[in-house]
């Protein structure tokens, strides 16, 4: 009588092995998505806070191209982070930072404005440089510095400024 050993199939060790390369191969693999997915959620919190940002600078650029007067009559304003005119419509216009978010208000009060960013934005730095020449029109360079609200992405700041030219002339 002959035994005919047919050794098919696999040993433990060859198993052990064959899974332990599998189990580090996914582990990358998981690693690496979970970290694409944390940087595409900074990368959308960075072009939310340039998208609100840039819609902000716009509508006070807009307002202030129109608008004559600037800080209180020709005087000083009250700080750098608050613009005060008088726009097309004659009405008085403020535009300030107040706790992180750039208001606008009808009058000289700030605090009873209404907010123009956005909650997911948080504004750290908004400026006003009026340069007032009576031979041109004044110049209100506007700089705005924010960042998102989410922790993961708060070590982004977005920097932007403009320079905006009243189309009134001595205002």
């Amino acid at each position: 009588m002959t035994f005919f050993l047919k050794n098919r199939g696999f040993t433990l060790i060859e198993l052990i092995v064959a899974l332990g390369l599998f189990s580090i191969i996914m582990v990358i693999t998981t690693g690496s998505f979970v970290r694409f997915l944390k940087t595409e959620r900074q990368a959308l919190s960075f072009v939310s806070v340039n998208n609100n940002l840039g819609a902000a600078i716009e509508q006070m650029a807009k307002e202030i191209r129109t608008g004559k007067n600037f800080c209180a009559n020709g005087q000083s304003c009250q700080s750098p982070s608050v613009l005060s005119f008088v726009n097309s419509k004659g009405a008085a216009v403020t535009y300030c930072l107040e706790n992180g978010t750039v208001k606008r208000s009808a009058g000289q009060d700030c605090s009873s404005g209404q907010g123009i960013t956005g909650s997911k934005v948080s504004v750290g730095y908004l400026n006003f440089i009026v340069s007032n020449n009576g031979n041109y029109p004044p110049r209100i360079t506007i700089s705005i510095s924010a960042n998102p609200n989410n922790e993961s992405a708060s070590i982004y700041t977005a920097n932007l400024q403009t320079t905006v030219s009243s189309r009134q002339l001595g205002g």
